[in-house]
């Protein structure tokens, strides 16, 4: 059915973006990392609804296919994504006829996540308001001195509101550089288009996901690689433009999953914590997920400004509040009442690496506030996994299968952790059997840095981790 849709595409000379493909574009990586081209890139034949917007960290839908194949998953069994970051599990099932539901304590992931696996949206009212957002938009932008920057959005023009700016707590959340003046203007400007157009909450978030899109890939100052950077400041960008061929974009693949049927095939989005799992009732045939990892990735960061302009949160406290739902995988979201890291007490062989971190870090005379969690937050992240685990135990059926994408890592002063084989100890202390950890890709790193050993080049592995419910 891809195939089809990418043909139409094609036809129709659609362009989704100005940024290019993250995928095929050279980046820069935490370590100097480079991985085999092409394994965890996104297949040309699945960008339709993945590509909607997706965070660049998540893992490719051909290796979930793979998997779905690998547990012979039908439309009896009902698939759970614990960490279901922007819904690439969830689509793959539901493409399938698979039953499937998600959790995710990210409140734009299950944003995200909701509006692509939710097929059923009327396509003719979101192109009606399209073209109302996109005439408010053009003229909003014209009062404000803000020039067009495209001839595709000339629509009939409405009367302006008023100012558009952030709040002094937004601003100061708002990572400094990250966003131009003009383009985060005309970002204001179109948000608010869509506030007022698209009327039910469906809609609004459908329009959302292509703001997200157009901040992400084109308005903002910042890239990946896979961590975020700082670009060149824009003087301007073509925000209206881009956002009118994404979303149109959006709802012709809509248009296509309609007509084949796919809003039939359930699929559910809770905002959840993976380690309490508190919205899950239903017994689960599978997991297939990719958690964090536990490193230095700060995945409030990664996504802040679309999160900002999402109104998701809006202060400090709002914030904080993110940061202490989710699973403790770097020192930006350890908190002093954590107790996570007890959980693990028993198990040596994570105890022996927390230490090895600790003594690493005082013969360096590393001495900063988050240096002295490093230690701390590995044994939270496996402690919380644990946590994690005991809850799914119950919600699972005897005999389900799992699946763990998870990556081996180094970022915490060179030392070495070994995320699948730790994660299968935790795991069978709760009850789950392993099956199997398999390499899934390496990453090879060539500027080291604090390595005890000066070793001139490393290869971490990212692996899957195979459990099964006794």
């Amino acid at each position: 059915m891809w195939e089809s849709l990418l043909m139409l595409q094609n036809s129709r000379q659609r362009i989704v973006s100005q940024d290019p493909d993250c995928s095929c574009r050279r980046r820069r990586e935490d370590h100097g990392m480079r991985v085999k081209a092409g394994i965890n890139a996104i297949q040309r034949k699945d960008r339709p609804v993945h590509d909607w917007y997706r965070f660049v960290l998540s893992y490719p839908p051909h290796l979930v296919r793979q998997l779905i194949e690998r547990f012979n998953l039908d439309q009896t069994d009902l698939l759970l994504d614990p960490f279901c970051g922007t819904g690439t599990t969830l689509i793959e099932a539901k493409l399938r006829g698979i039953p499937s539901i998600g959790c995710d304590a990210h409140p734009l992931a299950v944003l995200v996540s909701r509006v692509k696996t939710r097929f059923e949206v009327n396509c003719r009212n979101l192109r009606s308001a399209l073209r109302r957002i996109l005439a408010t938009g053009e003229r909003q932008m014209l009062r404000h001195n803000l020039g067009l920057l495209t001839f595709e959005t000339a629509f009939v023009r409405e009367e302006p509101g008023n100012g558009y700016r952030l709040t002094g707590d937004e601003q100061r959340l708002l990572p400094a550089g990250f966003m131009s003046e003009r383009p985060l203007l005309r970002l204001l400007i179109l948000r608010d288009g869509i506030e007022r157009h698209a009327k039910d909450q469906a809609a609004r978030n459908f329009f959302f996901v292509a703001l997200s899109h157009v901040i992400a890939r084109g308005a903002g100052n910042f890239a990946f690689g896979p961590e975020i950077y700082r670009t060149r400041p824009k003087e301007d960008y073509d925000v209206l433009g881009h956002f009118a061929r994404h979303a149109d974009l959006m709802i012709f693949e809509l248009e296509g999953l309609q007509k084949a049927g796919m809003e039939r095939v359930p699929s559910d989005v809770r905002a959840d914590d993976a380690r309490e799992l508190r919205t899950i009732s239903a017994p689960v045939s599978a997991v297939i997920t990719s958690p964090p990892y536990p490193n230095e990735k700060d995945y409030t960061r990664t996504t802040r400004v679309e999160s900002l302009l999402l109104k998701l949160f809006s202060d400090r406290a709002d914030l904080r509040g993110v940061k202490e739902s989710l699973l403790r995988s770097n020192t930006r979201n350890v908190f002093v009442n954590d107790r996570d890291g007890d959980e693990v007490a028993e198990f040596s062989s994570i105890n022996a690496v927390c230490q090895q971190i600790e003594r690493r870090r005082q013969e360096l005379g590393k001495t900063s506030g988050f240096e002295r969690l490093y230690h701390k937050v590995v044994a939270h992240y496996f402690g919380g996994m644990r946590r994690h685990f005991r809850a799914l135990y119950k919600k699972a059926l005897p005999g389900a299968k799992l699946a763990y994408v998870v990556g081996d890592q180094l970022s915490f002063l060179m030392v070495p952790v070994r995320t699948a084989a730790f994660l299968s100890e935790v795991a069978e202390a709760e009850g789950f059997r392993t099956r199997a950890i398999e390499l899934w890709r390496e990453r090879i790193g060539t500027k080291i840095r604090n390595s005890a050993s000066k070793e001139k080049l490393v290869r971490v592995a990212e692996e899957i981790l195979v459990l099964e419910r006794e």
